[in-house]
């Protein structure tokens, strides 16, 4: 019984796995399995490389800012393989059929430059007037959860919360801005208004004391907010997948129930094996974790159920130079949330990423599906990726067909973070109390990012540890 299986080998269950790699070695445990239900590793992350184009058709880098992901890519021997953004680094706000750059200076919705904030032609005068008012504006003391966009229009107003916080913040969950809870999505904003009374005084006083918003304090030579590898994401789950000498991993192995035997488990596979374990990491979604413990731990089942994902689509499309007429410079952009839109917001990649495209090439991705608005989805490829080009062409100025087009369809995948989820989470991790060594870990509970998937499978591998000394010393 001192075997630990994971079920799900995306990123969460490649972190967890590599933690057991180490423990097996040190003699914590003896055996380790990892049980993916599909026919690779990665889950989210699939890098592919199609006619001299390297496409992202899941996430395409990870924010620094959280260490995790850094630190894991080196462990993993890949640190020369880490790569930071192109410059420039602008985004622009699709608002009113026409691309506004993000006014420079713009950090964690507060201005840190005057200037450029008033010149910006993506709000009105009386617009940025209410921006001003911010230090003015009663806080909220009593700890009450409350939604992303309650918070910003009370804090900022509506622009904020159409043009900045709906397509930035919440874009991130692909999510509704009046659903998401604001202490399970950005608590450093809901902890700045409780240190400070306000955004803007936070801003101020952190800058006084040189810790950005987000309360890590930098580096004395700081990493691009965002990386990559030289050859995508997928080396990172290569290079995982590499170092489990000591895990056995099983691809094409999905797991049909999970069953009590004694003070562990047995993980009945759909093809008729069981595996005995001791304790069992699932990192796989929420709506399929839920029928797996439901038999177990009703109540973790239960709450598990709670946690709504909705689908997702990436549109990848390749044009030689001469056929984009716009300029290209930054990163992309993202739709406010009054612009009616199929795609949500575009990556100009071979902007943002360098050798994702071949020379005078040029590599867009776009984005499709949010909470509320499923309907694109329904569309097939080729319709999809028509409207998404239909919806480019006036924007980008674009001619003529596409050299590439891939779609990459996400179905239930991403998690959201409703009003109550950290309370929720809390009742769970009460419930599964009753039944040690069963542990639910990876985007739908405590980030939906790589370097809180990565954290959180490290520290389920732990916990997994812990729970069979806890059987051992109990014998």
């Amino acid at each position: 019984m001192r075997r630990v299986a994971v079920i799900g080998g995306g990123i969460t269950g490649l972190a967890a796995s590599h933690a057991l790699e180490a423990a097996v070695r040190q003699g914590d445990v003896d055996q380790a399995v990892l049980l993916e239900a599909g026919p690779r590793l990665g889950g989210k992350i699939l890098t592919e490389t199609i006619e001299g184009f390297l496409i992202e058709g899941g996430p395409d880098s990870f924010i620094t800012l959280k260490p995790e992901a850094v630190r894991f890519a080196r462990e993993l021997g890949l640190g020369d393989r880490l790569v930071g953004t192109l410059e420039p680094r602008h985004v622009f706000v699709r608002h009113g059929g026409r691309l506004l750059p993000l006014p420079e200076g713009l950090t964690g919705l507060i201005p840190q430059r005057v200037g450029p904030f008033l010149r910006s032609p993506l709000f009105t005068l009386s617009e940025k007037a209410r921006f001003g008012l911010e230090p003015f504006i009663q806080s909220q003391t009593d700890g009450a959860d409350e939604s992303l966009g309650g918070f910003v229009r009370r804090r900022l107003g509506g622009a904020a919360v159409d043009r900045l916080a709906a397509p930035l913040l919440a874009g991130i969950h692909a999510g509704d801005i009046e659903r998401l809870s604001l202490r399970a999505t950005f608590p450093q904003l809901a902890d700045a208004e409780r240190r400070y009374g306000s955004l803007t005084r936070a801003v101020l006083a952190r800058r006084r004391e040189r810790v950005p918003l987000n309360g890590v304090t930098p580096r004395a030579a700081p990493l691009p907010m965002f990386m990559s590898l030289r050859g995508g994401l997928q080396e990172l789950v290569g290079a995982a997948a590499r170092s489990l000498s000591s895990v056995t991993v099983r691809i094409s192995a999905p797991v049909s129930a999970i069953t009590r035997s004694g003070a562990g488990y047995i993980v009945h596979l759909a093809g008729g094996e069981t595996v005995e374990a001791g304790a069992v990491i699932l990192t796989v979604p929420a709506h399929a974790a839920g029928p797996l413990v439901a038999e177990l731990n009703g109540p973790a089942a239960a709450v598990a159920g709670m946690i709504r994902s909705i689908s997702t689509a990436v549109v990848a499309l390749g044009f030689s130079r001469e056929q984009v007429g716009h300029r290209l410079a930054g990163h992309g952009y993202v739709g406010s949330r009054q612009e009616p839109s199929t795609h949500t917001a575009c990556t100009w990649v071979s902007s943002k990423w360098a050798d994702r495209a071949p020379q005078g090439r040029v590599l867009l991705r776009c984005f499709v599906g949010r909470d509320g608005a499923q309907d694109a989805l329904e569309m097939d490829d080729d319709d999809l990726t028509g409207a998404v080009i239909a919806e480019l062409r006036p924007l980008l100025r674009i001619s003529g067909p596409p050299l590439l087009a891939r779609v990459y369809r996400w179905q239930e995948a991403m998690p959201q973070y409703e009003i109550g989820h950290l309370d929720r989470l809390e009742a769970m991790e009460s419930a599964l109390a009753a039944t040690p060594g069963l542990i639910l870990a990876g985007a739908p509970y405590r980030g939906v990012g790589l370097p809180d998937c990565i954290a959180q499978g490290k520290l389920a591998a732990h916990h997994a540890v812990d729970a069979l000394r806890v059987v051992e010393g109990r014998r």
